[in-house]
Parts: structure tokens; sequence; C-alpha cells
């Protein structure tokens, strides 16, 4: 090999040197680095890149704690309104009750007295009678007729007894008596019949007529005739 081959073949392998540092590619920086290095620059900031987070993982353990404590105190904050939401209810209906007027509170009394007495089946709604008809009385005359028939509704054959008291006062409203009355006449026999025997025993009553009347239809007048005066004696 001469002189020249020999230069020819290492200025060969110092461009074949040249060409490999040229087309390798330069290691990339790294998102932080260059980050760095652009605010030491002088300019903006480099954004990070999309799925690159700084900082240390979480620890799961911490982050599950963390998200029961949260989730303890939103319970804790929605009881807490509950409660809140409750007592201004209760607080409302109590002074809802305290600005009741008098013929109000005897139109509940009244209702309740009702309801207790359809409860108390193994209480004689003849020892009744007494404490229904005192509540009666107690409401406004514009009441009494949604009153008692509220009652009628309500009452079964076994409490029906219950109203005796007031149907038995002739100075109640004459109204009332006819309601009490009507609505006895749809009841059993047995309970109608000697109610109507009871009212043909005072002829003031408003329902005696009535009464005298349909007792006489089904032969069930049992009227004594009136005593005859006693002679005058002759001087």
């Amino acid at each position: 090999m001469n002189r020249y081959q020999v230069l020819i073949a290492g200025l060969l392998a110092v461009a074949g040197v040249l060409l490999f540092m040229a087309v390798r590619p330069s290691k990339p920086e790294a998102p932080e680095r260059a980050a760095d290095s652009a605010i030491e620059a002088g300019g903006s900031p480099v954004p990070k890149p999309a799925g690159v987070r700084a900082g240390r993982p979480k620890d799961p353990a911490r982050a599950t704690a963390g998200s029961q404590a949260g989730a303890r105190t939103v319970a804790e904050e929605a009881e807490a309104g509950a409660s809140a939401e409750m007592s201004v209810e209760e607080g409302s209906a109590g002074a809802a009750a305290e600005a009741q007027t008098p013929r109000e509170k005897a139109v509940a009394a009244w209702e309740s007295l009702v309801d207790r007495v359809i409860e108390q089946k193994d209480v004689p709604a003849a020892e009744q009678a007494q404490r229904v008809k005192e509540a009666f009385d107690k409401l406004d005359k514009e009441d009494q007729m949604d009153g008692i028939h509220r009652s009628l509704n309500l009452f079964p054959d076994e409490q029906f007894p219950a109203l005796y008291a007031i149907l038995y006062d002739k100075t109640e409203d004459p109204e009332v008596l006819d309601a009490i009355f009507s609505d006895a006449l749809n009841r059993p026999e047995e309970l109608k019949n000697p109610l109507m025997k009871d009212l043909v025993k005072d002829k003031e009553h408003p329902c005696f007529f009535e009464s005298a009347r349909i007792l006489d239809v089904i032969g069930e007048l049992d009227m004594k005739p009136a005593p005859a005066p006693a002679p005058t004696p002759t001087p």
C-alpha cells in the first residue's frame, strides 16, 4: 500500500466518524431541568407535559383515611341539618298549638275524644256518654253539627250509646237531636227500639212524636194510659 492509499483511508475514517456524530440524536433534556433553564435564561416557564406529576405519589392509606373522614364530616353535617329542621318543625307545631283559639281547641279536644272512644272498646259506651256530652257542649254552636256528624260517621253500633246523653237532653239544638235520632233509625233494631221507648217517656222531647209513630207502626208502642183522676168526694 502506497502513501496515497493510506491517506485516503484515513480521510474516509474521519468522515465516517463525523457523519455518525451528526446523525445520532441528542439526549432530550428532562422537563423540569428544561423549565428551570428557561426561567434562568429569563424566559417564561415551560409548561409541564400532560401526564408528568410533580412530587411524590400519595400514600393510598392516607388518601383512604382522608376520604373516610370527609364522608363522615358530610354525614355529620347532614344529620345536624336534619335535626335542626326537625327542631324547627316541632317548634312551629308547638307555636301553632299555642296560637289556637279556644274554639279551635274545643274542636281538637272533641276530635281526640271521638278517636279515644272508638279505640276504648272495652269501656262501655254508656260510661263515656257524660264525657262525650261535656266535650260536645264546649263546641261552638257553629261547630256542633260538624262535630256530631263526625262522631256519627265513625262510631260503630257498640259506641253509638256514647251519644245518648246528648240525645236525651231536650234543650240541645233540635237539628243535633234530629241528626242523632235519624242515624239511630239506621242502626239495628235491638239498638233503636229501646232508644225510642226511652224517648216516648218524655212528651216534651222533640223526638217524642216520631218515636211514638214508629213504635206504633211496628207494634212496639207500650204507653201506659194516664191514670184517671181521683173522684171528687161529695159533701
